[in-house]
């Protein structure tokens, strides 16, 4: 009697905590992490010079790799340093010394200023989009303050350290686009890219510092990260019974002060009826 004395409370707290962890999502508990960046550039000739940038990081879509979905959320390219060309982030935990680039697939390429359209390009066999060619993440790569990243165009930091192109850079669409552009093969919206080498115990929650590289050199604009987005989290099952049906609900006050009445009303009408009857 007791344990069930108090098993109204033990039921409120519960949900509780459950809407609590529901509604702020740890990261641990998360699935993918996805980070997002807006900034401007100065030089672009189109009708406005605004960039935007995403990339969500999954370690669940491929078990035991991580999946990167690099995404340019910009108007359309006017010129080369409008075209997403490498992004970098840092990694809070044992360092990702093994990381290796498995796959690299552009759902779309664009090319001749967007007439011709080109699906599921395979980045990686046409030797496009890399690995930093120097560090092991224990130190920041050359010219920038973080120690992982993926770029097509060289910057010093890939390819050799050569390589200073735009082409399959992503963009989202055409804006008035220049001569260069207009000539370039680009990456339509977005690129999925599979690494792995990740060692045991990697977190989603440790992926920091996030920057997004504009055109053929460091020196050209970049935006840093600045919304966080964590998600995935599949709150936990309930506790299995413990036979025989489990403790029985306790009616809510209301209900009961309900119950209470009709009896009370059954009884007059009861006493009634004998009065009557004598």
């Amino acid at each position: 009697m007791k344990m069930l004395k108090h098993f109204p409370k033990l039921v409120l707290s519960v949900s509780a905590l459950s809407l609590v962890a529901i509604g702020q999502i740890s990261r641990a508990d998360a699935a993918s992490v996805t980070f997002s960046g807006t900034g401007t550039n100065p030089v672009s000739g189109g009708s406005t010079n605004a960039l935007g940038a995403s990339v969500l990081f999954d370690d669940l879509i491929n078990p035991g790799k991580l999946t990167i979905t690099l995404k340019n959320t910009g108007p359309g390219a006017s010129v080369p340093s409008d075209v997403l060309t490498a992004f970098f982030w840092d990694y809070n935990g044992t360092p990702l010394t093994s990381l290796s680039l498995f796959s690299a697939i552009a759902p779309k390429v664009t090319s001749n200023n967007g007439n011709t359209i080109t699906s599921n390009v395979d980045l990686k066999a046409i030797n496009e989009w890399k690995l930093p060619n120097t560090g092991n993440g224990t130190s920041d790569l050359p010219g920038i303050t973080q120690n992982y990243g993926i770029g097509t165009a060289g910057l010093g930091i890939f390819q050799g350290g050569g390589g200073q192109q735009m082409n399959y850079g992503i963009i989202s669409g055409y804006d008035s686009a220049n001569p260069a552009v207009k000539s370039g093969n680009f990456v339509k919206d977005s690129a999925t890219f599979v690494l792995s080498g990740l060692p045991s115990g990697f977190d989603l929650g440790k992926i920091g510092n996030v920057r997004f590289q504009y055109g053929t050199n460091l020196s050209e604009p970049s935006v840093a990260a600045t919304t966080v987005n964590y998600s995935g989290y599949t709150p936990p099952k309930p506790p299995p019974s413990t036979g025989g049906g489990g403790p029985k609900k306790i009616p809510e006050p209301t209900t009961t002060l309900a119950l209470g009445l009709v009896a009370i009303s059954a009884l007059k009408l009861r006493k009634s009826n004998c009065v009557a009857q004598a």
